[in-house]
């Protein structure tokens, strides 16, 4: 499904002999398990019981995972599953998406409060997960809300929102997505306002689930890096008729779009993309390294969205990710690139740009 670079296939194949070494070098997995773990995209336990009670942060802590983007469907309510993916079943009355994200929040909040770990609440917050204290960054995805009045950012800023991804399943005011046939060939000038509302709270943009039209206006807009948080790149032009496993996907030229303007692409688990494991999933995310870069690869799982297609379910797969990349070669810095690094600059950079 995924275009393989010669470069890429010369990874795959140098992988065996790297796994070997890594058998007889105990002390390689070692050094991976020193490597901070971050998530930029993740639902797990809010559509299972895999975080009941406290277990949210003993996950965390177990798998050195210490920086998770914990993600609501904030248009979840309006859509359902089929055999070509998620689609929208009926239309939100005005007001209902905006009590829907804040019956959401104040759940998500309750558990927090509750059971831990630390929200990200600002830029030094982040320096603590780095060091390898767990924290949560709180969510959105779908900003179709804001058609109830886009005061709502600074409401869902105050409970304590740092991440917003514009675009979801539901046909939005702000622009188009990538499953649907468009109806505003491109952003809005209510998305474009609800860009620039972040970029002056201090909320990261995510851009995954957007049409490439939206991402043209968008990278006019923002003054900071953006993301794209999950899904994976493609050299295939995909329209919205094909299955959403393939509609989904980021187009390498608009993957290069979001490096060169300092963001970040992350690696969904789907099994179509990744196979059924681990190190399959981190032969993806070599190959994405090889296409943009490594300051610009990243984790985003998608842990709980994809229901029985997932090839990561819990947190410690992600660990085993980082102990793959380490015995297959990928050099210390470009490993805490990808396993932590992107994300918090990205998040870093536009809660640093609030105070600016």
């Amino acid at each position: 499904m995924n275009d393989m670079t010669l470069k890429a296939r010369r990874s795959f194949l140098q992988a065996g002999g790297a796994l070997a070494l890594g058998c007889l070098l105990p002390g390689v997995l070692r050094a991976a398990s020193t490597v901070p773990i971050a998530d930029s995209h993740t639902h797990i336990g809010l559509f299972s019981n895999k975080v009941q009670g406290g277990t949210l942060k003993a996950q965390m802590q177990e798998a050195g995972v210490s920086l998770l983007a914990w993600t609501i469907s904030a248009d979840g309510r309006w859509t359902r599953r089929t055999d070509n993916g998620i689609q929208q079943v009926r239309v939100p009355e005005p007001g209902e998406q905006a009590a829907f994200v804040r019956e959401k929040l104040a759940a998500m909040r309750g558990y927090l409060d509750r059971y831990g770990p630390p929200r990200v609440l600002k830029p030094e917050d982040l320096d603590a997960s780095r060091a390898g204290t767990p924290q949560v960054v709180m969510a959105l995805e779908g900003a179709s809300f804001v058609a109830d009045g886009i005061e709502l950012l600074d409401e869902v800023y105050a409970q304590g929102v740092r991440h917003l991804q514009l675009m979801h399943y539901i046909r939005s005011a702000l622009g188009d997505f990538q499953t649907e046939a468009p109806e505003h060939n491109g952003l809005t000038e209510l998305g474009a306002r609800t860009i620039q509302a972040c970029n002056r709270m201090g909320i990261l943009v995510d851009l995954a689930h957007s049409t490439q039209a939206d991402m043209d206006r968008a990278l006019q807009v923002s003054k900071v890096p953006m993301i794209w948080s999950h899904s994976s790149i493609t050299g295939a032009q995909y329209t919205w008729q094909r299955s959403s496993a393939y509609s989904r996907l980021l187009y390498i030229d608009y993957a290069k779009k979001i490096a060169d303007s300092g963001g970040a692409i992350g690696l969904w688990a789907l099994r179509n993309t990744v196979r059924d494991s681990p190190a399959g999933y981190a032969t993806e995310l070599m190959r994405m390294v090889d296409l943009v870069g490594a300051e610009h690869v990243m984790f985003g799982t998608d842990t709980d969205g994809m229901g029985p297609y997932a090839a990561i379910e819990q947190l410690i797969d992600l660990r085993r990710v980082a102990d793959e990349l380490q015995q297959r070669g990928m050099d210390d810095k470009s490993l805490r690139a990808v396993c932590f690094g992107n994300y918090a600059r990205c998040l870093k950079a536009a809660m640093v740009a609030r105070a600016a």
